[in-house]
């Protein structure tokens, strides 16, 4: 008798909501960047005092890295502190690693010049889901040796519901260890027992504006917004007339495989996909069979269409009757459903004898997507 466990249907399940709650978290984390962006901005006392806002930083290598440093932003305040901006869903076991490194740069980066910070810094850590002691325990056993001089604030960020409207939530974790900002407007908010809020009213205006971290967008993350936010950017003014007229395209979108590095500007945009983003969501809408790759031809094939246009396939994990589904969710569907039944083709392993066989051409795959 089959496991019911391992039925088509159970892991498509499976597959779908695992990339569902990645996807609400790392979007959960965009929320609290363009919330610390608003906060930045409207409270007098602090934006009176910031000479530097940046969530593109490059921070320079300490000793032999290769570097840059790249943590989700700085913020350089006048004649005061400086603060390193890292935000993260929960623990991992690099964060002491990358904490540390953090930590030892000794300059940032801005406008091609090298900028020491200041002696006087802190490293603010911001988790959705708080470590638990023991993993705190070491990361601040592993602080505290190396002796920096300033401090580690570990704060816990939220969405939070409320009479007034949702609103996003920062607040100091409650660890006996945990450090303390420094005495500016903006380290007071963050060291104050009550945390920091900010409406979704407020900051909904700064939200368009982060496409992903500085660092890599999940792959789910950036295929449904290249697909929803960059794509009308590859078409022509005819294409463009067509799709205002028809809603799709009669023939498909041909993107070479050679350009997709060159990422579209998009206008007003703080911190936008970058190649590797581009390459990861072609990658996840192939999977999801709204994208073909034609390697003969080099180029991937886009069936541009309206939201209202993408049907969900049999088997999939929601219900294909309702029409107001969100395309992020469609799009993760499909992707989890093809994933399970369809899933697309990776090339062959090399033999061990070190003689090489011919590549079918199905194999040419592994040599389109250049790390």
């Amino acid at each position: 008798m089959t496991d019911p466990r391992n039925s088509a249907d159970t892991r498509i399940k499976e597959e779908f909501e695992r990339a569902r709650k990645e996807y609400a978290a790392f979007d959960r984390t965009l929320d609290a960047l363009a919330a610390l962006r608003t906060i930045l901005d409207i409270v007098r006392e602090i934006a009176e005092e910031t000479e530097l806002i940046d969530f593109r930083p490059k921070l320079e290598a300490a000793e032999l890295d290769a570097g840059p440093y790249t943590p989700d932003g700085i913020l350089i305040l006048k004649g005061s502190s400086d603060f390193i901006v890292e935000l993260k869903t929960s623990w991992n076991e690099t964060d002491i690693a990358q904490v540390l490194k953090y930590a030892r740069s000794p300059a940032y980066f801005f406008s091609g010049e090298r900028r020491p910070f200041k002696p006087t810094r802190c490293l603010l850590l911001g988790y959705q889901n708080p470590p638990g002691e023991r993993n705190l325990d070491e990361l601040f056993d592993s602080w505290e040796s190396s002796k920096f001089g300033f401090p580690l604030v570990l704060v816990r960020y939220s969405l939070e519901q409320g009479p007034a409207g949702d609103r996003m939530y920062f607040s100091r974790i409650a660890y006996k260890r945990n450090g303390e900002c420094p005495p500016c407007s903006l380290g007071k908010a963050f060291n104050s027992t009550r945390g920091v809020a900010v409406s979704v009213d407020r900051f909904k205006v700064h939200r368009s504006r982060f496409h992903k971290t500085n660092d890599q967008a999940i792959a789910s993350y950036a295929a449904v917004l290249w697909w929803t936010k960059y794509v009308s950017h590859y078409l022509s003014e005819e294409q463009k007339s067509e799709m205002a007229e028809r809603g799709r395209l009669s023939s498909p979108l041909i993107v070479g495989v050679d350009k997709i590095n060159e990422v579209p500007t998009m206008p007003d945009v703080e911190v936008p996909l970058g190649p590797r983003d581009i390459r990861n969501a072609l990658e996840f809408l192939r999977q999801a069979k709204l994208v073909a790759l034609k390697t003969r031809a080099n180029v991937f094939e886009v069936e541009v269409k309206e939201d209202r246009f993408i049907r969900l396939p049999q088997g999939s994990p929601i219900s294909r009757g309702d029409p107001q589904i969100d395309i992020s969710l469609k799009i993760l569907a499909r992707w989890a459903t093809h994933k399970v039944k369809n899933p697309v083709r990776t090339s062959k392993k090399v033999r061990r004898g070190g003689a090489r066989r011919g590549l079918r051409r199905d194999d040419k795959t592994r040599d389109l997507f250049p790390r």
